[in-house]
């Protein structure tokens, strides 16, 4: 371990830094549109970002192809939110709508991972997928891992669109925390670009949809190939940050492999993947004895064996998939029968374009 990145932008080339800087540009113009969408909701909103092929390009997809824009809201009270948005946009709400804003609160909070979506709505030209979730679900989910949908989500390039003070600190944790798991799937050397289609990765690890025909199944590729600079940008004050990972070259890193740094690592991350970590070593028969004290040492013997990053990314996994699924069907009652089966030929026609 011999060069740290010299400043938060030091890990990109000067081709990748134009490219950025190009990048920048675009999403301003992008940022000035959405924000004008945003105007168009009187229901308090007090964070948002917009995010996937709608507002950042990916590889693989036509340049005429103009991807539904998908936007998430950060609320206060959702049933209140809904109970406004639903006397101003009823059109944008299912048949749910008509059953008032205290079921399709309770539909977005007890159903899948806390977000309700209303899809293919058109304002101001624009055709977008909003998901409204509660401030609190949001910030958990950044900092626990309770479900990883959105927090997935956000490991990847976002645009934000309406900032707040709390979430900024959520999601750079949720970033750290993301770093920290791709570590466990990597060897002692990796290139930049293997770094980031391991965190890309994590959201779609057990995701049916990605067994299923419902996602591109190159799409880790494509987002990571055509958002590299945006992705090394992103995570350059964390990597710099880090103790155990440093530079070995310009876009050449390597991780401290001890087991003592690692079980440090790990024992950072969010206790729900703190704890199906320890549950699928015991099922790859690592034997972990339990007791009091017995952590620091059970997490050094964990960290130090062959399989953990096939233990890292089965852990990933038993977070992601249920609420995945749940999330899917859920989108039955959200957008409609008519409107999900549009949004699924939308996602099953966009699987194909490899």
């Amino acid at each position: 371990m011999t060069q740290r990145a010299p400043s938060s932008t030091g890990i990109l080339t000067p081709a990748e830094e134009k490219q950025l800087g190009t990048m920048r540009i675009a999403q301003a113009e992008i940022k000035e549109q959405l924000q004008g969408v945003l105007r168009q909701f009187d229901a308090p909103i007090r964070y948002a970002f917009a995010y996937g092929s709608g507002v950042y390009k990916q590889a693989g997809y036509g340049s005429q192809s103009k991807p539904m824009v998908d936007m998430v809201f950060a609320v206060s009270h959702p049933d209140h939110w809904h109970a406004l948005n639903i006397a101003q946009h009823r059109s944008h709400y299912s048949f749910m709508g008509s059953l008032g804003a205290d079921a399709v609160a309770f539909v977005q909070s007890q159903l899948g991972a806390g977000v309700y979506y209303n899809p293919f709505v058109e304002i101001n030209g624009v055709v977008i997928k909003y998901g409204v979730v509660s401030m609190d679900a949001l910030s958990s989910d950044l900092l626990n891992w309770d479900s990883l949908y959105l927090a997935g989500r956000m490991h990847k390039p976002t645009l934000t669109l309406r900032r707040d003070p709390l979430m900024r600190i959520s999601k750079q944790v949720n970033l750290t925390h993301a770093m920290r798991a791709a570590l466990l799937t990597l060897p002692k050397n990796f290139s930049a670009r293997e770094l980031f289609h391991a965190i890309a990765g994590l959201s779609f690890a057990g995701d049916f949809r990605m067994r299923v025909g419902g996602e591109n199944p190159h799409k880790v590729d494509n987002i990571v190939d055509a958002q590299l600079p945006l992705f090394k940008s992103r995570y350059a004050s964390i990597i710099e940050g880090l103790p155990n990972l440093e530079f070995i070259g310009q876009d050449l890193l390597q991780q401290d492999m001890g087991p003592a740094a690692r079980a440090a690592m790990v024992r950072k991350m969010p206790n729900r993947f703190y704890a199906g970590l320890v549950r699928q070593g015991k099922k790859a028969g690592v034997k972990l004895p339990p007791g009091f004290g017995a952590e620091v040492v059970n997490t050094e013997k964990l960290v130090a064996v062959d399989q953990i990053a096939d233990i890292a990314k089965k852990a990933v996994e038993g977070i992601v998939a249920r609420p995945a699924l749940t999330q899917s069907l859920k989108g039955v009652l959200s957008s409609g029968v008519v409107k999900s089966l549009a949004y699924m030929r939308a996602k099953n026609e966009k699987s194909k374009q490899a």
